[in-house]
């Protein structure tokens, strides 16, 4: 429980922000790359329709993702720490090793790109509104602008460029909370370096995972990340449209 706590923790962490600034970024070259004024205006036109669709879509993971994501976590994490006893000793070693072994399992569950399915649709159609029940009785029947982000977004997530950098951003990001637990646990006179049996060890994990999904102002995790050059660079070439051109 307390493993796929984090996990899921993580996952959540760092694919949301992912997801949201690349996002972001796609939107900014796409109004950036729309200096025709004649454009200019269509996009506005569409603007509003977009923005509702993106809210449509907002509550997916929560609405359609969560509870398959969750029951994979369980069923990883339990193939993994399968046989290990409650009075086992894990130092830091062996800590780090079990949460990246639990997130690489995860990671390569199923099809190549499985866990993008957790957060979006592959089909960007699920996002479109219906009938509107408002006086304007239509909805603006453009949305092509919507649906090339959609399709972008897909795109960078599934390349090999992005992958390295969730490898990279997971790694550094478990190396952090390892560092954390340590400095915690020897702030009460333990030691994680020398060993902990996995019964102290979970009750400390569970205490870490609200820092974990504390908002991207306040998240130590995401600060890190945001500072490692491999994740700078990639959104530099983002957002100069070189990853999906």
């Amino acid at each position: 429980m307390c493993y796929s706590a984090l996990t899921l923790s993580l996952f959540l962490l760092f694919s949301l922000y992912f997801v949201e600034n690349i996002l972001f970024s796609l939107c900014l070259h796409s109004t950036s790359s729309n200096t025709n004024e004649e454009e200019q205006e269509n996009v506005d036109l569409i603007d509003r329709d977009d923005q509702q669709n993106f809210l449509a879509g907002a509550d997916f993971l929560a609405n359609n993702g969560l509870l398959a994501l969750i029951s994979n976590i369980q069923a990883v994490v339990t193939e993994v720490i399968e046989g290990k006893k409650l009075i086992d000793l894990f130092n830091t070693t062996s800590f780090h090793e079990t949460v990246m072994q639990i997130l690489d399992k995860f990671m390569s569950v199923g099809s190549l790109h499985q866990w993008i399915d957790y957060l979006m649709p592959e089909d960007s159609g699920h996002y479109k509104l219906g009938t509107s029940s408002s006086i304007d009785d239509t909805v603006l029947p453009n949305s092509t602008n919507f649906d090339q982000l959609m399709v972008e977004a897909r795109t960078v997530l599934s390349s090999a460029e992005f992958g390295k950098i969730m490898g990279i951003s997971l790694k550094v990001a478990v190396d952090a909370l390892v560092e954390d637990m340590e400095a915690q646990c020897q702030s009460t006179g333990a030691s994680l370096t020398s060993g902990m049996p996995l019964a102290k060890l979970l009750s400390r994990v569970m205490q870490m995972v609200p820092s974990l999904l504390r908002e991207a102002s306040q998240n130590q995790f995401i600060k890190i990340i945001r500072t490692v050059p491999e994740v700078e660079l990639f959104f530099t070439l983002l957002y100069a449209n070189n990853l999906v051109d």
